[in-house]
């Protein structure tokens, strides 16, 4: 029992932390109230690559977030998503709550919770790539435009330049 409270201790404590590195929605991320100028432009071709890569490094939690939000709308915008997330989380619930010793005679075969769980993963998998791929790919598609557009066009910001200055002096001096 201590075991499950030090495990579930450390994740939140991950949690925590991960969440910590949210930064602010208004001003930072959207740039609400600065300069278009300044918060938003169009970067030179030489600049695309280390912009791009120090905006997602200073704003991954935010983009976390905001792929989470584009999964949440998918789920509501297409009801057979919404369907097949409660279908499958019903069938996981069910699975996951049984105990770790359970075994099922199937013929001549002893099935055990790990099989159990490979076979509704592997299930659960087909489904969605054979009945929802188009969905499911638009909305990956869609959120990953987003965030590498959002990466391009907003300016590094001020706190973050430090770690690209220190990422770009090793490769001069070597």
């Amino acid at each position: 029992m201590a075991t499950s409270n030090n495990v579930a201790g450390t994740v939140v404590k991950k949690v925590e932390t991960f969440l910590k590195r949210i930064r602010k929605w208004d001003t930072e991320f959207l740039c609400v109230g600065k300069n278009a100028a300044e918060a938003f432009n169009v970067p030179k071709p030489e600049e695309l690559i280390p912009r791009v890569t120090a905006n997602l490094d200073y704003f991954c939690v935010n983009y976390a977030v905001c792929l989470a939000l584009f999964a949440l709308i998918a789920i509501v915008v297409y009801p057979q998503l919404l369907v097949l997330v409660c279908v499958f989380s019903g069938l996981w619930y069910v699975l996951l709550t049984r105990p770790n010793h359970i075994r099922v005679q199937l013929g001549a075969a002893l099935i055990t919770k790990r099989h159990m769980m490979y076979g509704l993963g592997g299930l659960n998998a087909m489904v969605v790539l054979v009945f929802y791929r188009m969905m499911i790919f638009a909305t990956i598609g869609a959120s990953l435009m987003f965030v590498l557009v959002h990466a391009g066009l907003h300016a590094v910001p001020v706190n973050a330049k430090g770690k690209l200055a220190e990422e770009e002096e090793p490769r001069e001096q070597a």
